[in-house]
């Protein structure tokens, strides 16, 4: 009688608890995917500022001329070199970067419904 009434006592703590739960995990997950994408976000606006800064400097508005224009100075020549073609990326070997805390959400996302 002891074990039925100790099961019964976990499913129904299982149930109360299970919607606050998965309401508080849910709403951690969307916190750590909006830190991330602010994280990101953050740093391309400082690697956007970097550039603007670059570019109000002479030699920045030389490089943006000659880069993306193909302007030359005079008694310059410029040349163009062609790609073979082959992709360098294709044979480099690919990496299982996950991590171990990946899998306990991976987990944690199943029992909660997330994604």
């Amino acid at each position: 009688m002891l074990p039925a009434a100790l099961l019964l006592t976990v499913v129904a703590l299982g149930w109360v608890f299970y919607a606050p739960l998965k309401i508080q995990y849910q709403e951690s997950r969307e916190q750590q995917r909006l830190q991330a994408e602010l994280d990101g976000l953050k740093a391309r606006n400082d690697a956007l500022s970097a550039q603007v800064e670059r570019l109000r400097t002479p030699e920045g508005v030389e490089e943006v001329a000659r880069q993306t224009l193909g302007m030359v100075k005079q008694g310059e020549h410029a040349y163009v070199v062609l790609d073979s073609g082959e992709d360098e990326s294709a044979t480099a070997p690919a990496t299982d970067a996950r991590q171990e805390g990946d899998i306990w959400h991976d987990l944690l996302d199943l029992i909660f419904g997330v994604r």
